[in-house]
């Protein structure tokens, strides 16, 4: 029994590789043929960012899973060719480092609140907000799973009670879409993407997305709050100015780039909150996926024999 343990096991690593690397190379190329040119929602770039990752997992699950379990014999000994074995260890390394990437996001994050939080003014403004006397104009929500806010005393002192109360608005929405532990999954996918600079300018792109619609669910169409948050995130640009600021990669900051868009579209009307069918059509293809993988079953289970037979 442990022995097919063990090739199930490879089997499903080998194919997590094989389609990961598949669906990769299809987002990178759809990205870049024409979806890059289109404005998406923060959802659809999560969902569109998140499909190499799901799709190869639903498939060793819906697909390989039960082809092997149906047609594997369990009392069939059966040696491990290089092939199998070398895509398993690249599954292990993917994921690996997708865990690395993940730890040191972590890490960065709590150096950044123990920074802050060693100026602590001891007041707050409302719940689950943190006053600090840090020299960057930051306002950020800190946490995954028990986000909270920080806010540098120089904001609160630079804004008006109106527009500091946007810009809590604008990081309660962040709490309330759960921005952060999206950011933590978007920083944690286990695929050859998230070590690529591809990557990396998907993350930045959903992040943009994420400021746009904190900016919308802040302000809303009340035109006073909308110019008070764009007169805010203007305020918190101005103190930053040309000194180093700290590294915010790992958090939702109000004065995250681009600023200079997210005034344009509050200073204009309100923007349709209508989002992209991108999304749905994922969603629909992953329910349809175990259905249409029926059929298939004897023919994936050939695929595996020649993958575990690859020297």
């Amino acid at each position: 029994m442990i022995p097919y343990v063990i090739k199930l096991g490879s089997v499903l690593l080998a194919s997590y590789a094989c389609f990961v690397l598949a669906l990769d190379a299809v987002l990178a190329a759809a990205w870049f043929a024409f979806l890059r040119r289109r404005h998406w929602s923060s959802s659809d770039l999560l969902a569109l960012r998140l499909a190499p990752i799901a799709g190869a997992a639903l498939l060793c699950a819906t697909a390989v899973l039960p082809a092997f379990l149906w047609y594997e014999p369990a009392d069939r000994p059966e040696p491990l060719g290089a092939g199998l074995l070398g895509l398993g260890t690249l599954a292990v390394m993917l994921i690996g480092a997708a865990i690395a990437r993940t730890g040191r996001a972590v890490a960065a994050t709590r150096r950044l609140v123990r920074n802050c939080t060693a100026g602590r003014c001891g007041r707050a403004t409302g719940p689950g907000i943190e006053i600090v006397d840090v020299a960057e104009p930051l306002v950020a929500v800190f946490g995954a799973l028990r986000p909270r806010i920080l806010a540098a005393r120089r904001v609160l002192q630079s804004c008006s009670a109106e527009e500091f109360r946007c810009v809590v608005a604008h990081e309660t929405a962040h709490i309330a879409a759960a921005d952060n532990l999206k950011l933590a999954l978007l920083h944690g996918c286990p695929d050859l993407i998230g070590a690529l600079p591809f990557g990396a300018a998907l993350v930045s792109r959903w992040k943009a997305a994420a400021e746009f619609d904190a900016d919308e669910r802040a302000a809303g169409a009340d035109r006073a709050r909308r110019l008070a948050l764009a007169s805010a995130l203007i305020k918190v640009a101005r103190l930053t100015g040309r000194r180093e600021s700290c590294d915010t990669t790992h958090v939702m900051a109000v004065a995250a780039d681009p600023v200079e868009e997210r005034v344009r579209r509050l200073l204009s009307a309100a923007p349709s909150s209508r989002r992209g069918p991108l999304r749905y059509w994922l969603i629909g293809c992953a329910l349809a996926t175990p259905i249409a993988a029926l059929p298939a079953y004897a023919a994936l289970h050939r695929c595996i024999e020649l993958l575990v037979a690859l020297r």
